[in-house]
């Protein structure tokens, strides 16, 4: 919680410091929903715009999440496991990393398991009060994040194939949610239409982008023994219980769920973009694994529902086995120190600046040398270099904090000044000309 922001970190709270009509406006000139922002808004009129401040969220939601997840494995795995269930998932290594970090994800996956566990409840019996919670878990995700539209699909999909009874009703509470989501929908389609044209995600390919979601979201981020074994076990128990199902021809209502909401937003990721033959689907890629995390909670569902199928021992151990080397990795994650903008400008700026001194830097680091030079209490002109500028993620903030007359965007640097950015390989390079 006390470490350094990195790039989105510091975008987060850049963009959540502006007045409300102001931070509506730049994020909908990027590409996200205002749901988040929001929040931590919110919580910055009553505390300080610190890192640990700005977590808190983070970890609330991640907290939360868990709840819900007890929630709906406590239903759909039985009382029995669900203990178990919450712990794969709040130790899974990409939940736990970004469970700590000032981003909409736990926030994200919150929002979706409460949706999940709603829409199962109005498959039960469908009442008023478990219809507001469906509606208002569904409101929460497309205001924070837009591959909550893809989790909606996979409920959709359920419906329409094994729930029909209740399609005309929940049906309602999607057009309800469309209603309330109108004041948002043309920041959503010049959004669309700008990241058609230029956006950072890269195109899709088989071989690694989905191959690489998949190992992250099951094993996380760092390189490592226990990531290839955490991983290679996730993958046993999943293909373990597709079998497991075959063989019996029985596949029971809310397993069913569990998988569509797993698959389908990584199918509907894949479409924008993607060519066959002559064919092609409108938009860029917009297949990011990050985005994708929410589906580490219904594959570890699975993983569990699995391993309680196998023989008890068995069964026992696998589970033993993923939460061992899940609390591994995130020991690593605990106990790792990165260097960042915080402690380049301890070493290399504070102290050392003079008052007729610039900070020049670019917009992959804007954020970042922004943050800290209002940390460090730094009144000195801050100026981004505007080689390279395109319409990319981070542009809008810093045309509204241009707009705002605090950062500078030119070429023309006269006088002494210090060069801070972050390399391509992620290093920080802070040097005096």
């Amino acid at each position: 919680m006390t470490r350094g922001f990195w790039g989105d970190e510091a975008w987060t709270s850049l963009i959540s410091q502006l007045p409300y009509l102001q931070m509506l406006k730049t994020t909908a000139g990027d590409f996200h929903p205002p749901g988040y922002y929001t929040i931590v808004g919110l919580l910055y009129k009553f505390l300080p715009a610190t890192e640990v401040n700005t977590r808190l969220i983070s970890i609330a939601f991640y907290l939360l999440s868990l709840l819900m997840i007890y929630k709906l494995a406590r239903y759909v795995l039985g009382h029995r496991i669900a203990t178990a269930t919450v712990l794969v998932v709040g130790l899974n290594p990409i939940i736990f990393k970004y469970a700590f970090e000032a981003r909409n994800y736990t926030m994200f996956a919150f929002a979706a398991t409460g949706s999940i566990f709603y829409l199962i409840e109005l498959s039960k019996k469908f009442t008023k009060p478990r219809a507001v919670f469906f509606a208002a878990f569904s409101l929460l995700g497309i205001y924070t994040h837009y591959y909550m539209f893809f989790v909606l699909a996979a409920e959709f999909l359920y419906i329409v194939l094994f729930d029909r009874g209740i399609f005309i009703r929940v049906l309602g509470l999607y057009i309800v949610d469309a209603i309330f989501y109108l004041p948002w929908l043309r920041a959503l389609v010049s959004q669309l239409t700008s990241v058609n044209g230029s956006y950072w995600i890269s195109p899709n390919d088989w071989r690694r982008t989905h191959f690489e979601a998949l190992l992250r979201i099951l094993g996380g981020e760092q390189q490592s023994i226990s990531r290839d074994l955490l991983f290679g076990l996730a993958i046993v128990l999943l293909v373990v219980g597709i079998i497991q199902h075959a063989m019996r021809h029985k596949f029971e209502k809310p397993y069913l769920l569990i998988w569509l909401w797993a698959v389908v937003p990584f199918i509907l990721a894949t479409l924008p973009g993607l060519r066959v033959g002559i064919f092609k689907v409108p938009f860029r890629p917009i297949f990011f694994w990050r985005y994708l995390i929410g589906s580490s909670i219904p594959l570890s569902m699975v993983m569990v529902y699995s391993a309680q199928k196998l023989p008890r021992q068995l069964g026992a151990l696998c589970i033993i086995l993923i939460i061992a080397l899940s609390g591994i990795i995130d020991l690593g994650t605990f106990k790792s120190e990165p260097y960042s903008f915080r402690e380049a400008y301890r070493q290399e700026i504070v102290g050392k600046i003079t008052a007729s001194d610039k900070i020049v830097t670019n917009l992959p680091s804007f954020a970042e040398v922004l943050y800290y030079r209002n940390q460090n209490k730094i009144s000195n002109d801050l100026i981004v270099s505007s080689e390279g500028l395109v319409q990319s993620s981070g542009k809008s903030l810093l045309d509204t904090y241009s707009q705002n007359k605090v950062v500078t965007v030119s070429n023309n640097v006269v006088g002494d000044h210090f060069e801070a950015v972050r390399s391509n390989s992620g290093d920080i390079q802070i040097n005096r000309k």
